[in-house]
């Protein structure tokens, strides 16, 4: 178990396309449980399925992976897009922090550095205020969780790596301990994605009132961004 744990947490620790994306949805606070579940459900079936022997199929239909390639790179550069073109909005709109707590509507202001997070909200002409000296920003629920979870799945699914990773190479060592020790090893990997899918977007939710303030989210944005194009790129070099 210790073994699967320690190799479950070196494979998904390293940036890539689902950590980019639980650090910028949890900063937004949009829908993070849900892209949580997700990406460890996720992580539960290609781990069993690579221990029970499914690799071998990655291996016997590498036209498939080809295809798959390709389109993950698609999304990949897409996703990219959406980290430059928030990188870049205007300073009013660079933040847009949403929350899925039922309640419609709650206000909070954004950390500034000076101490200040007292005081009321502007509402001339029924708007709220957004250039005051302690930049006021509201948090409303997310109007659908289709697309956060669309992009859970394409982020996880159509990438390559994720089979040849966790089907191939982690089924294989798993494989490697025979029976039960191989389900021992796969339930270690499991509790690593359990444990460090809440961690980084539990966290970024948790820090979001410093990591969305405008100057921080931009770079974080433009980092996003730098290193999709990194992965797109080595994804089609493969």
């Amino acid at each position: 178990m210790l073994a699967g744990f320690v190799l479950g947490l070196s494979l998904i620790v390293a940036v890539g396309p689902q950590n980019a994306m639980l650090l910028k949805y949890g900063i937004r606070r949009d829908h993070i449980g849900l892209i949580i579940v997700v990406c460890a459900l996720s992580d539960v079936i290609l781990i069993t399925s690579g221990t029970a022997g499914v690799g071998y199929l990655v291996e016997r239909f590498p036209n498939a992976l080809e295809a798959l390639k390709y389109i993950g790179a698609a999304y990949l550069a897409f996703f990219t897009f959406t980290c430059f073109r928030d990188a870049f909005k205007t300073k009013g709109e660079a933040i847009d922090v949403e929350s899925t707590s039922p309640n419609s509507t709650e206000e909070v202001a954004t950390f500034d550095g000076d101490g200040d997070s007292t005081g009321g909200v502007g509402t001339e002409h029924g708007s709220v205020a957004t250039a005051t000296a302690t930049q006021r920003q509201e948090i409303k629920r997310s109007p659908s969780w289709v697309k956060p979870l669309l992009t859970a799945l394409a982020l996880t699914w159509l990438n390559p790596g994720a089979y040849v990773d966790v089907l191939v190479m982690l089924g294989g060592i798993a494989n490697q301990y025979g029976d039960p020790g191989r389900w021992l090893f796969a339930g270690g990997a499991i509790a690593a994605s359990f444990t460090w899918f809440p961690v980084i977007g539990f966290g970024a939710a948790r820090f979001s009132h410093v990591l969305s303030r405008p100057e921080v989210w931009r770079w974080i944005n433009v980092g996003i961004g730098v290193i999709m194009i990194g992965l797109t790129l080595k994804l089609l070099l493969l």
